[in-house]
C-alpha cells in the first residue's frame, strides 16, 4: 500500500440491492468534493457487481454483513495495512465494523446510533439522523457528520463492469412498462391479479406493452399466465438476471413495484416509478425512488398493531387497502407529470 495514497472507506455491508445503490450519492459526493482522496466502497458480497466500475470509487471490496472471526480480523489487518483517514459506516448501529475499524486503529470512525447506545462508544463521530429523512440524506448525514460540511444531493447510479442484455422478446416492443411482482422480503407482495389489471390499463389506456417481471418464485400459480396478464403482455417473471432488470428498466416507460431494491434500480438508471409501500414502519419518505420522477402509493389504513417502529403483519389490511384503482391514479399523475416536463 502506497503510504502517500489517503484513502476514506464507506462501508455499507447490507445484503440488500436497494441499499447498495443508495450509497452511490455518498460516493460522488466524497470524491467531487475531497478529490484529494481515494475512495474505497465496503458492499455486501452479492451487490458489488453493480457499482464495480462507478467512477467514484478507487476500491470495491465485498463484505459479509456480519463477519465472522477469520473475516473479522482479515478485514481489521486490511484497514491496518491501509490507513484510512476515516471510515465511514453508513449503516446505524453496525457494532462489528465499528470494532473493526478500532481495532485497526482508523482515527475517524464515523457512524450513526439509533437503538444500540454502546455503539458510540467505538465511534470518533456520531452522526444525528432525521427519521423522516430520505435514506439517501441519511448516508450523507455520516460523512457530513466528519466533513463538518454540507454535501451536494446527486442521483443514484448504476455502474456494473459488464452490462446485461435486454431479452429478445422485447425487441418488438418500443413501449412497455414493467410491472414487477417481488418485494425482496422486506414488504409483503401486492396480489399478481391487481398487477395484471394494472398491466391491462396501461396498455388499453396508454398503448404500454406490460413487462412482467420478478423471481420464479412469483410466478403465478395458473398453468397458462397468459390467460392472467393477457396475450399481448410479456412474462418475464422467473428469467432475467439483476444486470439484465437493469437494461430491462433503462428502455420502460415506467416501473409499477412495491417497494423493494428494483426501485431504486429505476432510480439509478432514470425510470420514472410507482412504488407501493404497504409497511408503516417503512415509510415512503424514507424509501420512495431517489431523484427520479416518482409517485409512492401508501395504503389507506394499516393492520391494527401497527406502528412506525414495527410492523404486525396481523391481517395484511394494508395490502388489501391498495386498490387497483388507487395504482392507476398514481400511473396517470406520473405519466401527466412526464408529458408536462417534455412540453417545457
Amino acid at each position: 500500500m502506497n503510504r502517500a495514497e489517503r484513502w476514506i472507506v464507506v462501508i455499507r455491508p447490507d445484503d440488500k440491492l436497494g441499499e447498495t445503490l443508495l450509497a452511490t450519492p455518498v460516493f460522488q459526493a466524497i470524491k467531487e468534493t475531497l478529490p484529494e482522496f481515494k475512495v474505497a466502497a465496503w458492499v455486501g458480497h452479492r451487490w458489488r457487481s453493480v457499482i464495480e466500475a462507478s467512477p467514484w470509487l478507487d476500491a470495491v471490496r465485498g463484505v459479509p454483513y456480519r463477519p465472522r472471526l477469520s473475516a473479522y480480523w482479515r478485514l481489521a489487518s486490511t484497514l491496518r495495512r491501509q490507513r484510512p483517514e476515516a471510515v465511514l459506516i453508513l449503516r446505524p448501529d453496525t457494532r462489528r465494523y465499528a470494532q473493526i475499524a478500532r481495532l485497526a486503529g482508523v482515527k475517524a470512525r464515523v457512524g450513526a446510533v439509533v437503538r444500540r447506545p454502546r455503539v458510540a462508544r467505538l465511534l470518533t463521530h456520531v452522526a444525528a439522523l432525521n427519521p423522516c429523512a430520505h435514506q439517501v440524506e441519511k448516508n450523507l448525514a455520516v460523512a457530513e457528520t466528519w466533513l463538518g460540511r454540507p454535501l451536494p444531493r446527486y442521483p443514484l447510479h448504476y455502474a456494473p463492469a459488464t452490462r446485461g442484455n435486454l431479452p429478445d422478446t422485447l425487441a418488438s416492443h418500443p413501449r412497455y412498462a414493467v410491472l414487477h411482482l417481488s418485494t425482496g422480503g422486506v414488504q409483503p407482495r401486492w396480489a399478481v391479479e391487481r398487477f395484471a389489471a394494472v398491466g391491462e390499463y396501461l396498455l388499453q389506456r396508454y398503448a404500454y406493452t406490460p413487462v412482467f417481471t420478478g423471481s420464479a418464485d412469483d410466478a403465478p400459480a395458473e398453468s397458462d399466465p397468459a390467460a392472467l396478464f393477457g396475450q399481448a403482455a410479456v412474462n418475464l417473471v422467473g428469467q432475467t438476471s439483476i444486470l439484465d432488470m437493469a437494461e430491462i428498466l433503462r428502455r420502460a416507460a415506467l416501473l409499477v413495484s412495491v417497494d423493494t431494491g428494483v426501485v431504486h434500480l429505476a432510480a439509478a438508471v432514470g425510470t420514472p416509478c410507482i412504488s407501493l409501500h404497504f409497511r408503516r414502519d417503512y415509510p415512503p419518505e424514507n424509501w420512495y425512488a431517489w431523484q427520479t420522477p416518482t409517485v409512492p402509493v401508501s395504503p389507506p389504513y394499516y393492520c391494527e398493531g401497527c406502528t412506525q417502529h414495527a410492523c404486525i403483519l396481523k391481517d395484511l389490511a394494508c395490502v388489501r387497502g391498495v386498490s387497483v384503482e388507487q395504482v392507476i391514479a398514481a400511473v396517470d399523475t406520473l405519466l401527466a407529470q412526464g408529458e408536462r416536463i417534455s412540453r417545457c
